[in-house]
């Protein structure tokens, strides 16, 4: 089976900084779709699940592509499943697991607290157990369109909160039918067994029911890695194997950087989300940098001595309205004197007004 997508890590993350692994963002799918719109594709999904506004965005749009066939592997959990609900058929592949729970949400309060602090303690996780209930009957609307049972009956396995063996998914109606595939289920099997019941915990879930303790820890007992770290990693070695099946998310969000680099198609993640320029293209950047610094170097010395003829306009002015002050206590003089004091000081206003103006087109750079 030929995969042309896959959906992994954590549901709405691109990148997780604390474990520097790649999720799968609702954009990351967008893309691929609209790539291939016309087209029927084959995703498959091994996710521990995220974000509920990812996996619902994630859903409509497998739902309105119309030509998506999801197969789900190894281990798939929470918004990672609901998701795939939207797609023209699902299948399972022997030897894999599937939950669906309830959402839930973080609480955290430490202090003390008087009986008004309570209350008010109390509303508010009124109100978000308002907003789960409410959430948990659109995430269970969705499983009941695809197995035709009532949303009470979805909630009711949400509330258990079992894993699923692809023979329960598919009495559940959850999938279409169980991939009988060797090669695929080993894979599933391999990734089952990165993982460790302690760490489930990271997201929520409750613990894997067939891990074995061996399998998962080192001779001291311990987790040999993070659940994300080995879940990624699982599905990663799966496809290394075949070019064909690897996808690589252009980055195109850089349109700056693209634009002067003459970079169409955006940048090539590696796998740790870096991006690597040769060295023709970080010499076309330090170039553009130092010209963009030389021309505001210039703009700031032109400020500069705008600046300084405005001063020495203002005091100018300032000289002039003192004479024309002290002009106007003297005593009078003829015409002819008076008309060029006059002149004299129109032409020291005009200098003035002029300067002024130079300074306000300029004052902003």
């Amino acid at each position: 089976m030929e995969y042309k997508f896959i959906i992994s890590g954590q549901i709405g993350v691109a990148f997780d900084w604390w474990t520097g692994q790649r999720g799968t963002t609702a954009k990351m799918v967008r893309d691929f779709l609209n790539e291939h719109q016309d087209e029927e594709v084959d995703i498959a999904v091994s996710s521990p699940g995220g974000y509920v506004d990812a996996g619902l965005e994630i859903y409509q749009m497998i739902k309105d592509h119309g030509k998506v066939n999801i197969h789900i592997l190894g281990m798939t959990a929470s918004a990672a499943t609901f998701l795939t609900m939207g797609a023209k058929s699902v299948d399972m592949v022997d030897g894999s697991l599937m939950l669906i729970h309830n959402a839930s949400t973080a609480v955290r309060e430490w202090q003390s607290a008087n009986k008004e602090q309570l209350d008010a303690l109390i509303a508010k996780y009124q109100k978000e157990r308002d907003d789960l209930n409410t959430i948990d009957k659109v995430i269970a609307s969705l499983y009941a369109k695809k197995n035709g049972k009532s949303v009470d009956e979805c909630m009711d396995k949400m509330q258990k909160a079992a894993w699923l063996s692809p023979s329960d998914a598919l009495e559940f109606g959850l999938i279409d039918k169980i991939r009988e595939d060797d090669d695929a289920a080993r894979k599933a099997n391999s990734i089952r067994n990165h993982f460790n019941n302690n760490i489930f915990q990271e997201f929520g879930l409750p613990p894997f029911p067939t891990a074995t303790a061996d399998e998962v820890v080192d001779e001291k007992g311990n987790p040999t890695k993070s659940f994300i770290q080995k879940s990624v990693e699982a599905v990663k070695a799966m496809f290394s194997n075949n070019p064909a099946n690897s996808v690589k998310n252009m980055i195109k969000i850089f349109k700056n950087v693209m634009d002067l680099l003459n970079v169409k198609d955006g940048f090539s993640p590696a796998e740790d989300g870096s991006i690597n320029l040769t060295q023709d293209q970080i010499k076309t950047v330090d170039d553009r940098l130092g010209t963009l610094q030389k021309d505001l170097d210039a703009a700031n010395t032109a400020k500069d001595n705008l600046q300084k003829q405005l001063d020495k306009a203002n005091a100018d002015l300032a000289a002039a309205n003192d004479k024309l002050s002290n002009l106007s206590k003297a005593p009078g003089e003829e015409t002819k004197n008076k008309t060029s004091d006059t002149e004299e000081e129109e032409d020291e206003l005009s200098f003035v007004n002029k300067a002024r103006e130079m300074f306000n087109t300029v004052k902003d750079l």
